[in-house]
């Protein structure tokens, strides 16, 4: 599996222009979906007057001050069933807390679309670190709503949604689940492997197969070249890295074997996601 990211990681960073002074981009709408367990459109209908003291990650030792809001649930996309309103915790801008881009200061009636988990202690739920909202005013709002919700809807039905009538769509709920799956859940730190049932593996994995395969070179995981590498094949499934010859498409040629080993030594093979431990 090492050389499987060890080449497939060269290739992706050949692949991508060289910037020194360049910030790590901001995940996607859909991709920042997938790593949290609740997604909301929810408006701020009122922020508390009272902080509230709170790690800002688990494992932290101390605890930072917390401005609440009050978000009622205007559309459940996940992880909301029978809510109707959430505490969400935010830390005002301090220069000496400053990390990267901020997550926003969240006001009463502003409407977001929101990617959220609990805070370590449970004290409420939080905007993860890179993990920012949608403000419903956005540009291009309407498009990364239904984005959002598609591939959500993809996640919670995954063999539904490996069975669609177009390959194009089979391949890009693949992508999804595949991310889904392999991704560490956001604010988690134990979490174990379990097999996802043979049916969906199979349906998965030839869907992943039937699509293009390239990397994003703006650095985004939402592509069936990180999905593959998500899922950690190696030479114990009966997976051989294939060697291009020079001017050959690697990618093309991943795709091309990986096809091949679904419906070789891979027919069998069961995807693992990760599960928080209880």
């Amino acid at each position: 599996m090492f050389r499987v990211l060890f080449v497939a990681a060269a290739v992706l960073a050949a692949a991508a222009p060289a910037h020194a002074d360049r910030k790590p981009p901001i995940a996607s709408p859909v991709e920042r979906a997938l790593r949290v367990p609740v997604v909301i459109v929810g408006k701020v209908t009122a922020v508390e007057k009272e902080p509230v003291d709170a790690a800002l990650y688990p494992g932290a030792t101390e605890k930072v001050s917390h401005r609440v809001a009050v978000v009622k649930v205007e559309t459940n996309l996940a992880g909301a069933d029978g809510v109707t309103h959430f505490r969400v915790g935010f830390v005002p801008p301090n220069p000496m807390l400053r990390r990267g881009p901020e997550n926003p200061v969240l006001a009463e009636g502003q409407e977001w679309l929101f990617f959220l988990t609990r805070s370590p202690g449970g004290e409420f739920q939080v905007m993860p670190y890179l993990t920012p909202p949608v403000e419903s005013k956005a540009v291009g709002y309407k498009a990364q709503f239904e984005g959002v919700k598609k591939t959500l809807a993809a996640v919670a039905d995954p063999v539904k949604a490996l069975k669609a009538e177009k390959a194009e769509d089979r391949h890009a709920a693949a992508v999804a689940i595949a991310l889904k799956y392999r991704t560490p859940p956001e604010g988690v730190r134990d979490f174990e492997n379990v097999a996802v049932p043979a049916e969906e593996s199979r349906l998965l994995l030839k869907a992943l197969a039937e699509g293009e395969w390239k990397p994003d070179p703006r650095g985004g995981r939402l592509n069936a070249v990180t999905a593959f590498l998500q899922l950690g094949v190696g030479e114990a499934d009966g997976w051989k890295t294939p060697a291009p010859q020079p001017g050959e498409d690697f990618h093309a040629l991943l795709r091309a074997e990986f096809g091949k080993w679904v419906e070789g030594p891979g027919k069998d093979y069961q995807v693992k996601k990760l599960v928080s431990k209880k």
